[in-house]
């Protein structure tokens, strides 16, 4: 079976290498990936024993904030190994994680690379962040007796009926799964479906409540803007949603000369694309990383770096969520909430659909069907205050009611470790 796995595996990587570089998603560290590890890090694997996370890009390495630094409280005698796949994901870890932590690429799929990665590790646990399924490593890790784990797992409306398909195929893998901790009991439904033991399955929420910043929040003027300008922050932004928030940020900027726009795309490297989008608007944009001025009534603010969405958040006077009205999946709308924002979203969802719910229910989240329904929200939020300090309030008691998720993990942690 493992033949099969690294033929699919290659076949799949070549199809995909293009569109890597083509994107400029592809990044270092190849030989890291297949297993070339150097002396010092062989060192640093033999001098203690090592708990494995895995993490494949930004979301998910900021979602297992918590759940690491309560694993490096709870075992301080145990070395936390840290593998990220994509090339943002791993940039975020580096200034996010920087010292107690080894952190690593994640080794490509391929059998003989899973044998070398579990081999030098030697990992008393592996811990994989939101269903990622390998089939080679687990085989390894299985081989070599070592207790595999699934945190904050999910399975979306829009993967569900894939994994169904692959049902036969994946069984071998999820098998091997010793817990499941699911978001919420309809994830915990699918993986059950799917073929997984009822008793290996636990539904523990979702670890991003507990993800209170660890850092202080910065001030307005810390960010080069003065208390008297409103602050509208387009976060995790897809294409088409930056010419929505353009349109609205030009129509309302008239009746409210203290409206400034900030745009936080997803993927930092489309940038450029949307400072050509600015500038067709006939409005002027300026890129974090050079700038160096107060932003000016004519000039958008792109955020082009990884790591500081979290402050354009803490300052924001009005949030938007993206990958929620002109694309389908949704982003985390938690992260504003912790800050007590108004947040606003577009019917897109889909990959948070739980915790949506839990905010439509308190009235914590305004959600708008298309780009007119938008901008009449954003308008009523800039005249009101007082609705802007309820919506954030509001969002707020959300994640006070929904956290304990990162304890209940650690929990499990400690039922296999035990």
């Amino acid at each position: 079976m493992a033949i099969f796995f690294d033929i699919l595996y290659l076949f799949y990587a070549i199809l995909y290498f293009p569109f890597l570089i083509l994107r400029g998603k592809w990044h270092g560290g190849f030989k890291e990936r297949v297993g070339f590890f150097s002396s010092r890090l062989k060192k640093d694997f033999a001098e203690r024993q090592n708990i494995w996370i895995h993490a494949v890009s930004v979301g998910e390495v900021v979602a297992i904030e918590g759940v690491l630094r309560r694993l490096q409280a709870v075992y301080p005698d145990k070395r936390i190994v840290l593998s990220v796949t994509t090339k943002a994901g791993y940039a975020l870890a580096q200034t996010k994680y920087p010292h107690g932590i080894i952190l690593l690429r994640s080794p490509l799929d391929f059998s003989f690379t899973a044998r070398v990665f579990v081999k030098t590790i030697r990992p008393m646990i592996y811990i994989a962040a939101e269903t990622e399924l390998w089939p080679n490593l687990f085989r390894q890790l299985e081989s070599d007796r070592v207790s595999i784990m699934v945190i904050n797992g999910r399975i979306s409306d829009e993967s569900y009926p894939r994994y169904r398909l692959a049902k036969m195929i994946l069984q071998g893998t999820l098998r091997r799964v010793r817990i499941f901790c699911m978001q919420s009991d309809l994830d915990a439904q699918r993986i059950i479906a799917l073929g997984v033991l009822k008793e290996r399955v636990r539904t523990v929420g979702n670890i991003k409540f507990d993800n209170a910043p660890h850092f202080p929040a910065p001030v307005m003027k810390d960010l080069g803007f003065s208390d008297k300008e409103l602050i509208f922050v387009g976060g995790s932004t897809h294409p088409g949603e930056e010419d929505i928030l353009l349109d609205i940020f030009l129509s309302l900027r008239g009746q409210c000369p203290a409206l400034r726009l900030v745009l936080a795309p997803r993927h930092p490297e489309r940038s450029l694309s949307i400072a050509d989008a600015v500038r067709e608007k006939l409005l002027i944009p300026v890129l974090f990383s050079k700038r160096k001025d107060a932003l000016k009534k004519d000039e958008v603010l792109i955020l082009d770096t990884i790591g500081h969405l979290l402050g354009f958040y803490s300052i924001a006077t009005i949030v938007f969520v993206g990958k929620s009205l002109t694309v389908k999946g949704g982003h985390n709308i938690i992260e504003p909430a912790l800050f007590c924002k108004p947040i606003l979203i577009g019917p897109h969802m889909q990959n948070f659909r739980d915790v949506t719910r839990a905010f439509i229910t308190d009235g914590a989240v305004r959600q708008v069907e298309d780009a007119k329904a938008l901008h009449e929200a954003v308008a009523e939020l800039l005249e009101k205050p007082a609705l802007r300090e309820d919506l954030g309030r509001k969002a707020s008691v959300v994640v006070g009611k929904n956290c304990g998720a990162t304890e209940r993990t650690l929990d499990c942690v400690g039922e296999i470790l035990r």
